[in-house]
């Protein structure tokens, strides 16, 4: 897979499309039947209030939580869609989305791990580790494009070599002619 230009890219693609998706299903669960007193009471209040019992991963966290899931996902699609287009070996792109599957997967598995509060009545469901997955992904396709940016980015040019220092020449006779006309500038003695 090392040698596989698109693969990472398009991991990290599947994986936030995956991500978005899977992220506007319901993630928490109210369990009215966990409050110790009053339960029935609880469930009806709930009811005729309509009140929220099912929140999805963007519901509970947040303007400053949804912006950064948000930004993940539209850049790990705009970061691989680079990667495919021609910038296969950029390895600040690779690492931009590198970074974003790191980002991507803790704000989920945060989101999964601690929970809305209050905890003792919110059940996490399983679809949220779906999308913790789906994060994961993202941060493959992330690590592969970055690892192929690195081992196919072209060698640093090594200094140039110095110039060889060239022999001297070796001279040719001279002609009668020649030497009578430069015969004031140097002397036979100085070819010996």
């Amino acid at each position: 897979m090392r040698n596989q230009r698109l693969f990472g890219p398009l991991l990290a693609i599947v994986g936030a499309i995956g991500l978005f998706v899977i992220s506007l299903m319901t993630w928490y669960q109210v369990d009215l039947s966990k409050i110790s007193v009053g339960a029935k009471f609880a469930a009806q209040y709930a009811k005729q209030a309509d009140l929220a019992t099912s929140a999805n991963a963007w519901e509970p966290w947040g303007y400053g939580s949804d912006i950064v899931m948000l930004a993940v996902i539209l850049g790990s699609i705009a970061l691989g869609i680079a990667l495919i287009g021609g910038g296969a070996r950029a390895v600040g792109l690779a690492g931009a989305l590198l970074a974003l599957g790191v980002i991507g997967t803790l704000l989920v598995l945060l989101h999964i791990l601690s929970g809305p509060q209050p905890n003792e009545i919110v059940d996490v469901q399983p679809i949220a580790w779906l999308g913790a997955l789906a994060a994961l992904l993202i941060l493959a396709g992330g690590y592969l494009s970055f690892d192929y940016a690195q081992q196919s980015e072209p060698p640093q040019p090594k200094a140039a070599p110095k110039p060889k220092q060239s022999q001297p020449t070796q001279l040719r006779p001279q002609r009668e002619s020649e030497r009578s006309s430069r015969s004031d500038l140097w002397d036979d003695s100085d070819f010996e």
